[in-house]
């Protein structure tokens, strides 16, 4: 085993700049796992913030410890702040699912018609969440002044329970992966319109649909920044899935996803923020597109759906990238298969620095704690490749 030189931040830093580190650092994404394994059921650990935060930092200790912190505190569990880039409803164990399923997005109905877009061209779409959209979603929230009020301060309870969640992992040496989480319009749009439905709006309503992502923007920017500053972490997690190659054509790519990407992404990068992209779906077909991004200045997170091999081979010395031990692995595995192909990406994708090893999107909630044990120990104890 190499002798570690590097604090977890330095190592974390060098791997987001593209330099070697001592040895990969290692980010085991999400906390869902951490009910099931400290005996609280999915209901209790989505309800209960105390608790899920409690299970969080006691699966951390028997786990050994890791490198970077990625979605603590409630980020994850309370769904309210994920209304603000998925809106639309939600289902939660214990209410509408059994006790120990986890959240489901609900898009069977569209909580966002055509003539919507007319408010967002004329309003921006921070007005048009908390006045028209958020109600429709969470009645008692948003639609007049109160309910606007009583919104924004469930938010900024959020955000100060997050906040002092991150100030805890700093205290002991440990960086928080991201802060603030945003989406590009696209995303916002199909969530709340149903994919469905908003595919069909690709094609029956073009201009009215770019004029609404155009308006959306800067409200999108504005608040991530507004966030970012108040949360004091300089990297956010950009999600994204609805345009990966094998949900829309590449013409709709360039058409109605990548122009405001690119736009977000600069203005992130303008303030000194580093933009993480978590990225689900296959992105193989795209991968080339972020080579249009600067050297250095953000984190492409894969899910194992795209091949991260291939990403490499594309974006070696110019991105950071992180993943992507699958899920069916880490809850199906046996830890040797685990450790191995661990070793792989190490050797392979840590070739010569700029990779942060991480399970594929978040560890699943039924994960078994000696495979998600062995992704940690593996990157601790195997020694880089010579390349």
């Amino acid at each position: 085993m190499k002798p570690e030189t590097m604090t977890p931040q330095e190592r974390f830093d060098a791997a987001v700049n593209l330099r070697k580190p001592d040895r990969v650092p290692v980010c085991p994404l999400g906390f869902l796992f951490a009910g099931p394994l400290t005996g609280m059921t999915m209901a209790e650990f989505y309800t209960d913030l105390d608790a899920a935060t409690a299970a969080q930092r006691k699966i951390f200790a028997d786990l050994g410890g890791w490198d970077v912190v990625g979605l603590s505190g409630g980020t994850m569990t309370d769904p309210f702040p994920l209304t603000a880039i998925y809106p639309n409803k939600m289902k939660l164990p214990g209410r509408d699912l059994p006790e120990n399923a986890i959240m489901q997005f609900d898009e069977s109905e569209p909580a966002m018609v055509v003539e919507d877009y007319d408010i967002i061209i004329k309003k921006g779409w921070n007005h048009f969440f908390f006045s028209h959209l958020l109600p429709r979603i969470m009645p008692g929230y948003g639609g007049g002044i109160f309910g606007t009020i009583k919104a924004i301060s469930k938010l900024l309870r959020f955000q100060k329970s997050f906040k002092k969640d991150i100030r805890y992992w700093e205290s002991r040496g440990i960086p928080s992966l991201v802060g603030m989480a945003c989406v590009v319009p696209y995303e916002m749009f199909s969530t709340a319109r149903t994919l469905q439905q908003f595919i069909l709006d690709l094609y029956r309503h073009p201009d009215k649909v770019t004029a609404a992502m155009d308006a959306a923007l800067p409200d999108v920017i504005k608040t991530t920044l507004r966030g970012t500053k108040a949360l004091g972490v300089p990297r956010v997690f950009l999600a994204g899935e609805r345009g990966a190659g094998d949900v829309i054509n590449p013409q709709q790519f360039d058409q109605f996803y990548f122009p405001w990407l690119k736009k977000l992404v600069n203005a992130l990068i303008d303030a000194g923020i580093t933009p993480l992209f978590h990225f689900d779906s296959n992105w193989d077909r795209n991968l080339s597109y972020f080579k249009e991004f600067p050297k250095g200045k953000c984190i492409l997170d894969l899910d194992s759906a795209t091949d991260i091999f291939k990403a490499k081979e594309i974006l070696d010395g110019h991105m950071c990238l992180m993943g992507d031990v699958p899920a069916p692995l880490l809850t199906l595995g046996t830890p040797e298969e685990v450790s191995d192909y661990c070793k792989k990406l190490i050797d392979e994708v840590g070739r010569g620095g700029g990779f942060i090893l991480s399970s594929g999107c978040s560890v699943p909630y039924d994960a078994k704690f000696e495979n998600i044990k062995a992704m940690i120990d593996t990157a601790k104890t195997y020694e880089l490749s010579k390349g």
